[in-house]
């Protein structure tokens, strides 16, 4: 639903990020028909997802390590100057991205000099600069130390208050025990 955190949890292989990378538009379902705001979008490609606010933001980042924060969320959607790229501006509307949604991050900073935690950062900020409108999780605590759990989980606190609907992929039921409205278990590809 808008506005709200749903844990999707199970066993590692109970199906939990392949349904997701289906509605991402990453995969193509075997079977079944997968719907969004009423709208049937089975076998939509990820462009379309995109176009349509599901930003998923993976187990592993997938963001360009030498370049910087800002150029990595502004990617594809580069602010222009006279037809050229303009650096300030895009460093200017992640700094205000980022202090909207309470994080703190340097948008000059070069990618490979980020610790996990602030590469995922970069990460939900990339998808809320897209205009997600549900943001989907893959494990996002396991490569983060707890302190960093505990500040992803204020972020999220803060993004569904501003009615963005989060869904979480975990096998970490006790993690999200806390955060989460709502919760659906998979096994075996199903719920």
């Amino acid at each position: 639903a808008q506005g709200e955190i749903h844990a999707l949890v199970g066993e590692n292989g109970a199906g939990k990020s392949t349904l997701m990378s289906i509605l991402s538009g990453l995969q193509a379902p075997d079977a079944g028909r997968v719907e969004v705001d009423g709208r049937d979008v089975t076998g939509w490609t990820a462009a379309q997802a995109i176009a349509s606010g599901i930003g998923m933001v993976h187990q592993h980042t997938l963001l360009i390590p030498t370049l910087t924060v800002a150029d990595n969320i502004v990617l594809g959607r580069e602010p222009s100057r006279r037809g050229w790229y303009d650096r300030a501006r895009a460093a200017s509307e992640v700094a205000d991205l980022a202090a909207r949604n309470g994080l703190t991050i340097d948008p000059g900073q070069v990618v490979a000099e980020l610790s996990a935690g602030d590469a995922q950062r970069v990460e939900i900020l990339k998808a809320l600069h897209r205009g997600t409108r549900v943001l989907v999780l893959d494990e996002p605590t396991a490569v983060l130390t707890p302190p960093e759990v505990a500040g992803l989980w204020a972020v999220l606190r803060r993004v569904r208050d501003a009615g963005t609907s989060v869904i979480l992929i975990t096998h970490k039921l006790d993690e999200v025990m806390g955060i989460t409205d709502r919760l659906t278990v998979m096994r075996h590809g199903g719920t």
